[in-house]
């Protein structure tokens, strides 16, 4: 531009060119010493919003940017990891403000985030243009906001009483406020079904008091979630944890309401993901568990896992699986095979089929193929439990014998 007007004024040798080329010569650096004052005076972060937000649903984020320069700032550009509406994840995007002088502007930003989770929304730098965007002088800043997507609750309705079978090894009423092998009592809590209330006691000591069992008899069903993950993505693999989270969520709610309890387990190493769900107050803390659930753990083999879930007193056993492969129906017909009561293979499919669905189908345990929503289990809720459900087939032909070599040791 300087050269421009410097030809101007040669050419035309006039007082107008000679001022403009001065100008143009002072600008640059007048603009550059500006931006520069204003983008260390200039703050951005978030304002103080809800944390906490369902998945897949729309959200606005607020973001703010104050000046202190004597100056209005336009425009200010903030470089921020947000959720993005079109692609469902986090990405990088530009947002600009227009700030007045001494003043501060309210940014709206809306979003959309896929899967559940923990993730921080991040503003990593804050760049100030000259009016004429000329000159841009940018700074890093760290401003951070977590966002919590919560997973979905899909009522499936209660647990069919045919689930547990009539030779279970666990034949126990499914309230378990009319079993009379508890432990001790303790003090009611919130969350706790009436069903648990000790009467006797309670009238005694003229305050509610609830029966309490031991973890082997705290639940009538154990759910065992496969998660290991065939996924060449990270987008596929956060896909596939929450199909199972979330049918986990389904199926302990499920439980809790027909007054069973559960036990849910993901075969981690760690026993904070082990879980015995007694009432709702367990079930929310076990939901704002599964909220922030890491997409990926360190699992042992699921085969163990089955063999512990036969073990701990449970009626009823619930294997749910992203992964219909020859070792998942191996350890579930070999969990059928010793485990006195109801095994079901629930496979999410995904969209997607299997040759080995056939296979599945004529085995001990129930096979429960889920192709759409969780929702259909409502209904249908028969699908899980019962000698009428039907997918569930009594095999004629024993394990094959390339596969009984790999024979676990039986539950006791």
């Amino acid at each position: 531009m300087a050269l421009a007007f410097l030809v101007f004024s040669i050419a035309y040798q006039s007082r107008i060119s000679s001022v403009l080329l001065i100008a143009a010569a002072v600008y640059p650096l007048l603009a550059a010493l500006a931006a520069f004052i204003a983008s260390r005076t200039a703050e951005a972060g978030f304002i103080e919003q809800r944390e906490v937000h369902p998945k897949e649903t729309d959200i606005e984020i607020w973001l703010y940017v104050r000046s202190r320069f004597i100056l209005p700032l336009a425009p200010v550009e903030l470089q921020c990891n947000l959720p993005d509406r079109d692609t469902g994840l986090f990405c990088a995007k530009r947002v600009y403000a227009a700030v007045p002088p001494f003043g501060k502007c309210r940014i709206s930003v809306s979003g959309m985030h896929r899967y559940r989770g923990s993730y921080a929304a991040e503003i990593s730098r804050i760049s100030v243009f000259d009016p004429l965007r000329i000159i841009c002088i940018s700074r890093k800043i760290s401003s951070e906001e977590t966002l919590i997507f919560l997973p979905r609750r899909v009522d499936i309705g209660e647990l069919p009483a045919e689930a547990h079978s009539e030779n279970s090894s666990n034949p126990a009423p499914l309230l378990q406020g009319e079993r009379e092998d508890f432990s001790h009592v303790r003090e009611y809590r919130p969350g706790d079904i009436m069903q648990l209330v000790h009467w006797k006691l309670t009238a005694k000591l003229d305050d509610l008091m609830i029966k309490q069992y031991d973890e082997a008899t705290e639940h009538k069903t154990a759910v065992v979630c496969d998660y290991s993950f065939d996924g060449a993505t990270p987008g596929a693999v956060m896909k596939q944890a929450d199909a199972v989270i979330e049918a986990a969520i389904a199926f302990a709610m499920a439980a809790v309401k027909s007054g069973d309890g559960a036990l849910v387990d993901f075969g981690a190493c760690q026993p904070e993901f082990r879980r015995v769900i007694r009432n709702m107050g367990d079930f929310e803390s076990f939901y704002d568990m599964m909220s922030v659930f890491p997409a990926r753990l360190e699992v042992q083999d699921v085969a163990e896992t089955l063999r512990a879930a036969c073990r701990s007193g449970t009626a009823a056993v619930l294997f749910i699986t992203c992964r219909l492969t020859e070792d998942n129906i191996f350890a579930a017909e070999t969990a059928a095979e010793y485990f006195n009561g109801e095994v079901a293979l629930v496979w999410l499919s995904m969209g997607a089929h299997s040759e080995l669905e056939a296979q599945a189908e004529n085995k001990k345990f129930m096979f429960v193929p889920i192709r759409g929503e969780l929702d259909e289990l409502r209904e249908n809720p028969h699908r899980v439990g019962g000698a009428a459900s039907p997918h569930t087939r009594i095999p004629t032909a024993r394990f094959r014998p390339e596969v009984s070599r790999r024979r676990i040791q039986p539950c006791t």
